[in-house]
């Protein structure tokens, strides 16, 4: 039987332009690469592809130096051929501003932008843009040495460059956060116990290998408490998932990268010079980008947990002001703008919350993408009595790290029997409070997802201004 030539016809088809010269696929790897007109370094441009674009090259028209591309809905004109290349860009191949050093030759924050767009890659670029474009007079300017004079401080000029522009109008539009390799998940409880039993005075690796689970695991301390701390037993109870909750520290970037949901900037004024006396004066800003406010184009729900056990609920689109000190003194995870020292305990606070219904305060709160299953009646709220935690002699330094005392308060969300929260609560005497007596300062939040206890959030009493 004679087979039809029709299918290899339409494939041989597709793979001729319009001149019928067989096309190639590529991908611009440039960030903000001129289209011009004509196959010559001075024709008009004809707009700007940016990296990891795909085009179709046209050997056949094509120089060794401009390349004939077709793009998009039958646009076409020519692209320096080597700002292409035969497979996509990836950001894995390029350090960032976290990893960079004197010697890197890797470093494109643009390039890494377009490849992923987010809020920390528009600074970074914003950065290198100052860094790399800012004339030697404006930097000298900008510097500030021993002859520094705030009311005769330079005024901060900048000039727009198109494609930073660009990128702000990509960041204002909306977009869903990358994934990040700096983003630290809730790790398990078993994890943390292995680490805290491995010997009686945690060694510098230890502690290093500790924060690693979570940035604010840093003191010694934190692991000599959680080794005399028990946590109630844990079994499938309200959270199936963490994918079900967010954390009370994230911000619009990490709950548009869990929920898959768009987050938004709006610049609000450029670079300003800042006057803080602790670190001395300097400019704040990336480029011409200085105050913005960051937010949720779409809320989520924050979720309440109060004092006397009730859930309150509401939108909330996680905004705050990048370039803007956001500092509230005291714990933060507790809705509660007051909070005067000697610091009260969360035993202290719900007995008094007791006594005083119309006091409005939370124990923490979480974020959920919408409404929670109907909860009957409040959780069950239990908190223990204080336990005396003990050092061994070698742990003599650093005795401001040292907690004197820890609790734990359990929350029942749906009185099942089974804690769906615990919040272990420590006391010190840190070198920075006013008081000499011991108080709470340290609060590692648990939430059992599927059964199994994770370390969810940690909240610290701070002291804005030190």
């Amino acid at each position: 039987m004679k087979k039809s030539l029709t299918p290899f016809l339409l494939l041989a088809a597709g793979l001729l332009c319009d001149n019928g010269y067989a096309s190639e696929a590529r991908w611009v790897h440039g960030s903000w690469v001129n289209v011009r007109a004509k196959p010559e370094a001075n024709a008009e441009v004809l707009t700007h592809l940016v990296a990891n674009t795909q085009v179709q090259m046209d050997a056949a028209a094509s120089s060794a130096k401009f390349c004939a591309i077709t793009w998009g809905e039958g646009q076409h004109g020519f692209i320096a051929c080597n700002l292409l290349g035969d497979k996509a860009l990836r950001v894995e191949n390029f350090v960032d501003s976290n990893n960079r050093t004197g010697d890197s030759t890797n470093y494109f924050p643009a390039r890494s932008f377009w490849i992923g767009p987010s809020l920390k890659r528009l600074q970074d670029a914003g950065s290198y843009f100052q860094e790399t474009m800012l004339s030697p007079q404006q930097k000298a300017l900008e510097t500030v040495d021993s002859n520094f004079v705030w009311e005769k401080r330079p005024a901060l000029k900048r000039y727009p460059i198109p494609e930073f522009e660009a990128m702000k109008q990509r960041m204002m539009a909306g977009i869903i956060e990358p994934a990040s390799p700096y983003f630290q998940p809730p790790s398990p409880w078993e994890e943390l116990l292995k680490l805290a039993k491995s010997e009686e005075l945690p060694s510098p690796k230890v502690a290093e290998a500790t924060a690693s689970l979570h940035s604010s695991l840093f003191y010694p301390g934190v692991l000599v408490m959680l080794r005399q701390l028990d946590l109630p037993a844990a079994a499938p109870s309200y959270f199936k998932s963490l994918d079900e909750l967010g954390r009370p520290s994230a911000g619009p970037e990490e709950i548009s990268r869990q929920y898959q949901m768009p987050y938004a900037i709006k610049p609000v004024s450029g670079p300003y010079w800042n006057e803080y006396e602790p670190a001395g004066n300097y400019v704040i800003g990336w480029w011409d980008l200085g105050k913005t406010d960051v937010f949720l184009q779409k809320p989520v729900i924050k979720n309440l947990l109060m004092l006397d056990g009730r859930v309150k609920s509401k939108n909330s689109d996680l905004k705050y002001s990048l370039g803007v000190d956001n500092c509230k003194q005291g714990f933060r995870f507790i809705e509660s703008e007051d909070q005067p020292e000697p610091v009260k305990s969360l035993a202290q606070r719900r007995l008094e919350s007791l006594h005083a219904r119309t006091k409005e305060e939370a124990l923490l709160y979480f974020y959920t993408p919408g409404q929670l299953p109907t909860l009957q009646g409040q959780a069950k709220v239990t908190t223990q009595a204080p336990v005396k935690l003990q050092y061994d002699s070698k742990a003599k330094s650093n005795t401001h790290e040292h907690f004197s005392q820890a609790s734990i308060t359990s929350i029942d969300l749906d009185n099942d029997g089974v804690a769906d929260f615990v919040i272990a609560e420590a006391w010190h005497r840190g070198i920075m409070l006013a008081s000499a007596v011991h108080q709470p300062a340290y609060r590692m939040i648990f939430v059992n997802a599927g059964g199994r206890w994770y370390l969810f959030d940690i909240d610290q009493y701070l002291i804005c201004g030190c």
